[in-house]
């Protein structure tokens, strides 16, 4: 097709010559035309005004084979080149009547009165004119209406020059449709979402406290394994036992580790054999028999292996029912057992964990005149000490001890009278530092606590145990300057219980705190022989002094 392309006049289709139509249809058919060069193409035979009705129908068809694929196109050629068989008889064309070899003769029309297009418009993908058919090769029956049908659909299928536009405004149509449903699903969606916020927050709550739970959990676990690991190396918390141990030839650290395992000495082999050799401690094991204790921290298990000279002296120590803490601090040293600044340290400063006890009296505010945290806890008893133990573990031995005498009965007595443990103590302390024998223990008990009981008739203890635990010299003879020593210590100064124990007391005295006898006594006294006397009215009372010690005291 031939067009000016500078001011874009198109010439029309019945103004080209033939080899030109010929051309230009052939182009058409085998779609090498783009879809603007066929839009020109159908604007330009639309201008013409001459055409034959042949020249229309090849137009119409080259249009329609156009718009189809080259593998349809391949399809409808070859149907219409395939030959047709001949009916029996027919001579060659060659001696048909001796007539010459015929031009091809016109294509015949299908049932709407169209032809097919020329071979020579259509036949091959090649830019050459194609041959003409072969008259002897005609298609059969089947064929010729298969090719007439599809002749007649792709017929109709001419195109339009508004077809495109047409085509255009459909598929804006259509995104415009689809864009609609996108944003009411999006909608519905959100609207969804918000309905679901409720259910939301309270997945996003439970997740949270299960989260947290875990956390407190796993955070629980990694404490007490820190703290058992920590116990298992220092030896804090142990057992005094002594083990036999046999060091044999080329044992290794981790020989020794597990042999100090097996036989109860440490817990963690694996923790033993990785602390000896983070410390590059000396591993040169010295084959012998060994007499070792859980209470030993790796250090010292390990010396004791390798040096021949670290045999640890061990010593026994009895800690007397009722001595105070400055008591026991000098017992301490007399043994070359610590320091007493040491020892002060620990029972005001050391954090101690895993008591109940010490839980509980943290959760306190203790009365700035307490003169010592953990008064009254230092369990008396005899116990087995290395002369090099700290003074940490010397009180955490104590504390232990402690803890598995006084059991959760106790703690439950305790606040069915409707007392803390430290007051019971307190009060054991008082009864122990009062008495002598178990009977008194029970008695002595009774008085206290039917004084704290009528509190406002009794308001004072006045208890000579707790005002020597402040005097400068402790004495059995109370003097009257003594009574008025300024100290919440001073039961016959101050109302109820003293700021803390005023000793170790035994077992006995805090079952004796916890059970008192059932008496009506609010008065006791002892004579010089060291008996004591009880006493329900102070008339009574003042009568059995005067007959112990005279009308003087």
């Amino acid at each position: 097709m031939s067009m000016d392309e500078n001011n874009q006049n198109l010439i029309p289709f019945d103004a080209l010559s033939e080899e030109e139509k010929r051309n230009a249809l052939l182009l058409l058919s085998r779609g090498k035309l783009s879809e603007e060069e066929k839009r020109m193409f159908a604007i330009s035979c639309q201008a013409s005004s001459s055409l034959t009705d042949t020249e229309k129908k090849r137009i119409k068809q080259a249009f329609a084979l156009s718009n189809m694929t080259d593998e349809e196109r391949r399809e409808v050629l070859s149907r219409r080149h395939a030959p047709a068989p001949k009916p029996e008889g027919t001579p060659p064309a060659s001696e048909a009547e001796g007539e010459p070899a015929r031009g091809p003769e016109p294509a015949p029309q299908n049932q709407t009165g169209e032809q097919p297009v020329p071979p020579q418009e259509t036949t091959s993908e090649s830019d050459s004119p194609a041959p003409p058919a072969d008259t002897s090769a005609r298609p059969t029956e089947p064929e010729r209406r298969s090719a007439q049908e599809t002749a007649r659909k792709n017929a109709s299928a001419v195109v339009d020059p508004h077809k495109e536009r047409d085509e255009r405004k459909q598929k804006q149509k259509l995104e415009q449709q689809q864009k609609q449903e996108r944003k009411k699903a999006r909608k519905k969606e959100q609207e969804a979402y918000e309905n679901d916020s409720g259910s939301t927050t309270v997945t996003s709550l439970l997740k949270g406290i299960v989260y947290i739970v875990a956390v407190l959990v796993i955070s629980g676990f990694l404490s007490w394994s820190i703290i058992t690991i920590g116990n298992d190396i220092y030896a804090f918390v142990k057992s005094d036992a002594t083990v036999k141990v046999v060091i044999s030839e080329d044992m290794t650290v981790k020989d020794v580790a597990q042999m100090l395992y097996e036989n109860g000495v440490i817990k963690f082999p694996t923790v033993y054999e990785l602390y000896i050799r983070l410390k590059h401690r000396n591993t040169n094991y010295l084959v012998g028999e060994y007499e070792v204790s859980p209470s030993m921290n790796y250090k010292q298990l390990n010396n004791t292996f390798t040096y021949v000279e670290s045999t640890r002296q061990q010593v026994i120590i009895t800690i007397p029912e009722g001595y105070t803490v400055d008591q026991i601090i000098d017992l301490f040293l007399s043994y070359g057992i610590g320091t007493r600044a040491g020892f002060v340290d620990a029972i005001n400063n050391y954090p101690f964990e895993g008591y109940r006890f010490l839980d509980e009296l943290s959760k306190t505010t203790l009365d700035p005149e307490r003169k010592y945290r953990l008064e009254g806890y230092l369990f008396p008893d005899t116990y087995y000490f290395f002369s090099d133990s700290s003074e940490a573990a010397v009180i955490y031995k104590m504390l232990d001890n402690f803890q598995r005498k006084v059991t959760d009965a106790h703690y439950d007595r305790a606040k069915t009278l409707g007392y803390t443990m430290d007051q019971i103590i307190t009060l054991a302390s008082m009864i122990q530092g009062e008495g002598s024998t178990l009977s008194d223990f029970e008695n002595i008990s009774s008085v206290f606590h039917n004084r704290l009981d009528h509190a406002s008739v009794y308001p004072k203890l006045q208890s000579d145990a707790t005002l020597q635990y402040v005097m400068k010299n402790r004495t059995a003879d109370i003097t009257a300057e003594d009574l008025v020593i300024d100290s919440k210590y001073n039961t016959y100064l101050y109302d109820g219980l003293p700021p803390s124990a005023v000793c170790n007391p035994s077992l006995d005295a805090i079952d004796c705190a916890l059970y008192p006898a059932e008496t009506k006594y609010y008065y006791f006294i002892a004579d010089r022989s060291g008996v004591t006397h009880f006493s329900e009215t102070l008339q009574e009372h003042e009568a059995l002094r005067k007959e112990f010690y005279g009308s003087d005291s």
